[in-house]
């Protein structure tokens, strides 16, 4: 097997172990079964546990932020916001797994929450920049307000995201229609308020 296949396998088994587990009680010895590999070619592609989480990090967290980004073709913002909401839930339905191991284990040693922050500013940013393209022309509003709430909306996303887990039986539509209200009225805010005062 090519290697860049075989790490591909051993990443989407270790993101079931992880999530199953958690990062402590996961086993490189099951990771390395269930990967029909050695636990010394495990050790080989990824080094360490940690080596491993953190590569499963960068990629379940780089197809997220790759969806989130995606096309800003669309001219209408609460078009494009619905249509990136929708994404980043669909991301969720998809991948619980890879959404249990980015954010419910955020602090599972110091390099693993540095990279699920470092994350986090991504997903803010690409958010900051739909927001920014969606209001240009209002020139009350800096950079420093628009981060402000990208990073809420963020914070709220990741928030219904963990609770949706817990309540499978609530369809993606319809956490669709309330994060997108969420979203809406913080965007709706944003542009009645007053200019900030430094």
């Amino acid at each position: 097997m090519p290697r860049a296949e075989r790490e591909r396998l051993i990443l989407d088994i270790a993101g079931q172990v992880f999530a199953q587990d958690g990062y402590h009680a996961a086993a490189m010895d099951e990771i390395a079964r269930q990967a029909g590999i050695s636990k010394p070619m495990l050790y080989a592609y990824f080094v360490s546990k940690e080596g491993l989480y953190l590569a499963y990090i960068e990629r379940t967290g780089q197809e997220l932020v790759d969806r989130l980004q995606g096309s800003l073709a669309e001219p209408d913002p609460l078009v494009r916001v619905q249509g990136r909401v929708e994404e980043f839930l669909r991301f969720v339905e998809e991948h619980r797994d890879g959404w249990r191991v980015l954010f419910n284990e955020a602090s599972s040693s110091r390099p693993v929450a540095e990279q699920v922050a470092e994350l986090r500013e991504r997903i803010a940013e690409a958010l900051s920049r739909l927001i920014g393209a969606g209001i240009a022309g209002h020139g009350t509003l800096d950079d420093t307000t628009v981060a402000v709430v990208a990073h809420a909306i963020v914070g709220a996303g990741e928030s219904l995201a963990n609770w949706w887990l817990e309540h499978p039986d609530v369809s993606r539509a319809r956490m669709t229609e309330w994060y997108s209200r969420v979203i809406r009225g913080s965007l709706a805010a944003l542009l009645d308020a007053p200019p900030a005062v430094a």
